[in-house]
C-alpha cells in the first residue's frame, strides 16, 4: 500500500494482488504492468455509473432487476475460471478514476456517496 498525496492507493500488478485488494475493498487501486489492458477490457464491459443511474430512475428500476439478471446469466454461462470471475463481480463496486498508458486507477463508488 503506498500514499500518494496523502491518499493510500493499493498497487496490483497481477490477478492475484488484484483480488487481494479487491476483497479488502480498498479505497483506490492502481493496477499497473500488462494486467492493466485486461481489467481495463473487463472495466469496458461494466455499464457506466451514470448510465445504470439514468435506467434505474427511468424504469422505476425494473430495469436494474433485469440487468441483474443478465449479468448472473453472462457470468454463470461464462467459460472464465472461478477467480476471474470473481474478479469481474467485485469490479462493479469500483469506477476507473483515470487511465494513462500503462496504468489504470479504480476508486470504490460507495466513497463518491
Amino acid at each position: 500500500m503506498d500514499k500518494v498525496n496523502g491518499i493510500e492507493i493499493y498497487e496490483a500488478q497481477n490477478r492475484t494482488e488484484l483480488l487481494a485488494g479487491l476483497e479488502a475493498k480498498s479505497e483506490n487501486i492502481l493496477i499497473k504492468g500488462d494486467y492493466y489492458k485486461e481489467v481495463r477490457n473487463i472495466m469496458d464491459t461494466h455499464l457506466p455509473e451514470h448510465e445504470s443511474i439514468g435506467v434505474g430512475l427511468g424504469s422505476a428500476g425494473m430495469l436494474s432487476i433485469l440487468n441483474y439478471a443478465v449479468e448472473a446469466v453472462r457470468t454463470s454461462f461464462s467459460d472464465a475460471d472461478k477467480i476471474d470471475k470473481k474478479i469481474d463481480r467485485r469490479l462493479n463496486l469500483y469506477k476507473v478514476k483515470k487511465i494513462t498508458d500503462d496504468s489504470l486507477l479504480l476508486s470504490l463508488k460507495q466513497l463518491d456517496y
